[in-house]
């Protein structure tokens, strides 16, 4: 295998200009043409797609290897505005006032670097298609809208998970939504609260009745938000909420909903009201057999850079559940990262460049017995 390493002041430059780009979805572009200013000099020309992904492909060189598709999000959980980065001799944080935004920028630029290394280093690689996904954090709807026809990859890996360099993701949960409408009867609280029917009373009991939190090994469920009312001397006549279920298994996952939908049925007719809810798949369970191509070709590079491969199940989401729907065999990635989603995320300097590595390792791994050459 190679020895190429990143050029570490470059990827730590990268890194840092691109945490100053707010790209909370819907101000990806300001990312994307960065991105692809740093990867001209490879020669790879990007198109946008009509929901705005940015896609490009880089061809071979000397090889007959399969391609791959790698891919990152470019937006993120919140707005990063106003970011104060703070650099340490561990790692890059920040002031805590804004969450850092390493999920997924230490992705996208470990895409970037190991490109511009291998590019660099004249050394034969496999052809690679790049796809830097919008708006992952707020339902993937980059992935959703991908059309896998735009690329020629099959097999993919998305370096988005919120875990050590080293691990691959092998179970990935499947997800549904469910929003509710509770109807009761308005009244005057003071004077006939007899006469109303109380949507909020309604909405508590089902959810009382409810099994929520871990609710086996595989299985989860969380109300999220709840609203109702309009005035305290008012019966509440309407209320609302919006429930999520997970689980790695499709079958206990529908069990988990039917029973969350009986119980706001069950109360509804208890007090006389009624309810309306719609369940709203979001993703479909995933799992990678160890015969999974993918799932081999990470594993063998991540052993070339000297670390244990390490299989994982987890109970989020990525933009690999949506290319596995759509039929590509994609395996999702740690990226090192450290509390995403919180003020206090961090990206130790030691995982964010074994991440370039890893990605160096994919784009250069040669034809070999598990890999059938293409045609």
């Amino acid at each position: 295998m190679s020895s190429l390493q990143p050029r570490t002041n470059r990827l730590v430059d990268s890194f840092l200009t691109l945490l100053q780009i707010d790209t909370f979805h819907g101000s990806e572009d300001k990312a994307s043409a960065i991105v692809e200013e740093w990867l001209r000099p490879a020669g790879i020309v990007f198109k946008q797609d009509k929901i705005g992904n940015l896609i490009g492909c880089w061809p071979a060189r000397n090889s007959s290897s399969k391609p791959i598709m790698l891919n990152a999000h470019l937006d993120t959980v919140q707005s990063t505005a106003g970011i104060k980065t703070v650099v340490s001799t561990e790692g890059i944080g920040t002031d805590g006032n804004t969450i850092l935004g390493a999920d997924d920028k230490a992705g996208v630029v470990a895409i970037i670097e190991a490109i511009l290394t291998v590019e660099e280093s004249g050394e034969a690689h496999r052809p690679v298609d790049i796809v830097f996904t919008v708006g992952e954090e707020v339902g993937h709807i980059g992935s959703k809208a991908f059309d896998p026809a735009s690329i020629t990859a099959q097999i993919g890996f998305v370096l988005d998970a919120g875990s050590p360099v080293g691990t691959v993701v092998t179970q990935a949960p499947g997800a549904r939504r469910i929003c509710a409408e509770f109807q009761g009867r308005a009244a005057h609280a003071g004077i006939e609260p007899e006469t109303g029917i109380s949507a909020i009373s309604i909405m508590s009991r089902a959810i009382d009745n409810m099994p929520l939190g871990r609710i086996d090994a595989t299985t989860v469920a969380n109300i999220g938000t709840v609203t109702g009312g309009q005035a305290v001397n008012i019966v509440p006549q309407y209320a609302q909420m919006e429930a999520q279920a997970r689980s790695l298994s499709e079958g206990r996952l529908d069990k988990q909903v039917e029973s969350m939908c009986l119980a706001m049925e069950q109360a509804a007719t208890y007090f006389g009201g009624t309810v309306k809810y719609e369940v709203i798949p979001s993703v479909r369970a995933y799992s990678l057999k160890p015969e999974n191509e993918a799932l081999e070709l990470a594993d063998k590079a991540i052993a070339a850079v000297g670390i244990e491969p390490e299989h994982i199940s987890t109970g989020g989401g990525s933009d690999a559940h949506q290319f596995n729907a759509k039929g590509m065999t994609t395996a999702c990635l740690g990226a090192g990262y450290h509390d995403a989603h919180a003020t206090t995320e961090f990206m130790p300097h030691d995982e964010l460049r074994q991440l370039v590595e890893v990605s160096i390792q994919l784009i250069l791994t040669s034809s070999g017995p598990e890999e059938k050459p293409i045609n």
